[in-house]
């Protein structure tokens, strides 16, 4: 997510918002026996423990805000998932998955797709086949925002 759509976020959210947000991904990423409670969170920014209950789960600008501040912390580890992929692959017993993880990444494996016809032979309308070819459009674009 783009430093244009953080600041678009933040600016639907109040400060509480925004500190309760860093501080719930914060939670997600400490040790067990470290983590803060949601109770000790809210007491944190000043709101009672329902209001942040209906913010992490009601409130579409704090989940994106939480889900972007998350994406940013696992985009800087992306070396150390990297490393652990290696290990898994150069270790004494290689593992398969790894491998196959590895091929996809680099564009080197790809899914195989089969099309069956199940209406070989029959004649359909000008609307029945512009109907599938809106379906197999959104099918395309699907797979466009895959990586």
């Amino acid at each position: 997510m783009s430093d244009k759509k953080k600041s678009a976020l933040e600016a639907r959210l109040e400060g509480r918002q925004i500190k309760a947000a860093l501080l719930c991904v914060e939670r997600e990423f400490a040790p067990e026996d470290e983590r803060k409670s949601f109770d000790e969170i809210a007491d944190e920014v000043g709101v009672s423990r329902m209001s942040l209950f209906r913010w992490r789960t009601g409130n579409r600008a704090f989940i994106d805000y939480v889900n972007h501040i998350a994406d940013d912390f696992l985009a800087s580890e992306r070396a150390l998932v990297y490393r652990q992929l290696m290990k898994t692959i150069t270790g004494p017993q290689p593992s398969v998955k790894g491998i196959d993880l590895y091929f996809k990444r680099h564009g080197l494996i790809t899914q195989q797709v089969a099309v069956e016809s199940k209406d070989a032979g029959t004649t359909r309308t000008n609307e029945e086949i512009a109907q599938e070819l809106e379906e197999l459009d959104e099918l395309l674009a699907e797979g466009d925002g895959e990586e």
